[in-house]
């Protein structure tokens, strides 16, 4: 599977059991879903921009997501807790609670849309909205697996898109409050204008951490906590590298 400990670090035709594996969940995860109440959520957006509307196909969302479940593993590990930062409608926390995991979502207070699908998921969730440089809410427990898919929330298309401070800040609030040891974030980013994912200096960085890099997703594992001189460390690489 796609970061597995094999170190391969892009699909491949032996990568076909896990989309199958992954499409089959999805259709199994859609079958116990309140079919009337799904439509009821997206005839009351309906009248939405983009934002909204683009999830309004659930076997594509529901595919999408379950694929990334399969390859973090979560399809076949025990009973895990996974926060997702930036869940917009909740289609991967879905996919993780159908599997048996403890979820909690982090978005935009004021989207209805998003609010309605998550409820209609039966998630809970924290209404905030993740700025540079400044910390989580704190939510009185930790996780296994911490995730961002398709990530705005770091000045994407934008002149604030941030950099090696800004997610090194980032990371480490991150692993000393929300990470458990042995824990896994997982990042997954938007291209963006020019330069690609992220900035050469932004990609020495993760690397700098023994993050897992394919394109623009990112894979770290806390093996043990980091210490502050390890943070410096990796920021000292970057800024050789500049």
């Amino acid at each position: 599977m796609l970061f597995a400990s094999t170190g391969r670090l892009q699909y491949s035709i032996s990568d076909i059991p896990n989309f199958l594996r992954a499409r089959m969940l999805a259709a199994k995860a859609d079958a116990a879903l309140d079919q009337e109440k799904f439509h009821e959520v997206i005839t009351k957006h309906a009248c939405e921009g983009y934002d909204s509307f683009k999830y309004f196909d659930k076997q594509h969302w529901l595919r999408s997501k379950m694929m990334r479940v399969v390859e973090l593993g979560l399809d076949k590990s025990s009973h895990a807790s996974v926060l997702d930062l930036g869940c917009g409608a909740g289609y991967f926390l879905y996919c993780c609670k159908y599997l048996g995991h403890s979820v909690h979502g982090m978005d935009l207070p004021d989207y209805e849309f998003y609010r309605d699908m998550i409820a209609l998921f039966g998630i809970t969730r924290t209404g905030f909205r993740i700025e540079a440089h400044k910390n989580l809410p704190q939510l009185g427990k930790r996780f296994d697996v911490i995730t961002a898919h398709q990530i705005c929330f770091n000045g994407h298309k934008t002149e604030g898109l941030w950099g090696v401070d800004e997610w090194d800040f980032f990371l480490g609030d991150l692993m000393d409050n929300y990470l458990n040891p042995g824990g896994t974030i997982a990042l997954e980013f938007n291209e963006e204008p020019a330069i690609g994912f992220y900035t050469g200096d932004v990609r020495k960085y993760f690397e700098s951490r023994s993050a897992r890099i394919f394109r623009g997703r990112v894979i770290l594992s806390q093996r043990t906590p980091q210490s502050r001189a390890s943070r410096a460390e990796g920021l000292l690489a970057a800024g050789t590298a500049r």
